[in-house]
C-alpha cells in the first residue's frame, strides 16, 4: 500500500546460549506487542489479535475499515545444532500492510482482464467461422483452407492481445480510483502514520539484536535508539 512501509529484517545470532536467545525472542514478542496495543489502541476502534502459532513464531493482526496490517516473528533455529546449547539461530521479522480497497480493485481488475479476453477470443472464433461458411463454396481447398487457416489464427490472436489491453486499461483505472480514494481517505492516511511509527520501533528492535550479537542480553533500553 503507497505510503505504509513494510520491513522485513532477520538477526543471526550465534555461539549464544538456547536459553538466552529464547528469552531474547520473549522480550522482543513482548516489547512488539506493548507497542502493538499503544500504536491500535481498541478505544479508536481498531481490531487487534496475536496469533501463536509455536514458542517460535507469533503474528500479530491489525484492522480497522479498509486498512489491515500483520507482523510476523519468527525464531529460526538450525537445523544441524538444534541439539546444541549453543547454535545459529535466525530471529525474523516481517511486517506488511494493505488496503482492503486496493485488494478489491487489484482482483476486480484481474477478473475484468480475464472477462475481456474471453469476450474478444469469442468474437474471433465467430467472425473466423463466418469466413469459414462464405469460402465454403470457394473450388480450392488446399488454397482456400491455408488462408481460412491462417485467417483464424490471426483473428484468435489479435482478439486476445486486444482484449488484453482492453481489459488492463480497464484494471489500471480500477487502481488508480482506488488509489485516488485511499489518499483522500484521512482515517487510511492516519492509520499509515501509525504503521509506520510502528515499523521505526521495529528497526530499532533490529538494531538492539544487532548489538548484541556478541552474546549481551537483550536490553530493553537499547530499543529507543
Amino acid at each position: 500500500m503507497d505510503g505504509a512501509r513494510e520491513v522485513a529484517w532477520a538477526v543471526a545470532r550465534t555461539g549464544c546460549m538456547r536459553a538466552q536467545i529464547a528469552h531474547e525472542f520473549k522480550s522482543l514478542v513482548g516489547e512488539v506487542a506493548g507497542a502493538w496495543g499503544r500504536s491500535f489502541p481498541r478505544r479508536l476502534g481498531y481490531q487487534i489479535r496475536t496469533e501463536t502459532c509455536s514458542e517460535a513464531m507469533v503474528r500479530l493482526y491489525v484492522r480497522r475499515g479498509d486498512f489491515e496490517g500483520c507482523v510476523e516473528l519468527c525464531c529460526d533455529w538450525d537445523e544441524e545444532s538444534r541439539n546444541d546449547r549453543r547454535g545459529t539461530v535466525l530471529i525474523r521479522a516481517v511486517a506488511s500492510a494493505r488496503s482492503n480497497r486496493l485488494a478489491v480493485a487489484e482482483a476486480s481488475g484481474e477478473r475484468a482482464v480475464r472477462r475481456s479476453r474471453r469476450i474478444a477470443a469469442g468474437i474471433s472464433a465467430a467472425v473466423g467461422a463466418g469466413f469459414c461458411w462464405l469460402a465454403a463454396g470457394v473450388h480450392m481447398p488446399v488454397v482456400g483452407g491455408l488462408m481460412l487457416t491462417a485467417l483464424t489464427v490471426c483473428l484468435l490472436v489479435g482478439g486476445d492481445n486486444l482484449g488484453m489491453r482492453v481489459g488492463e486499461g480497464m484494471a489500471a483505472h480500477r487502481r488508480l480510483s482506488a488509489e485516488r480514494a485511499v489518499q483522500d481517505d484521512l482515517g487510511v492516511q492516519a492509520d499509515i502514520r501509525r504503521w509506520n511509527s510502528l515499523n521505526r520501533q521495529l528497526r530499532a528492535h533490529r538494531r538492539a539484536l544487532a548489538r548484541g550479537s556478541s552474546g549481551a542480553p537483550f536490553r530493553r533500553a537499547a530499543l529507543g535508539a
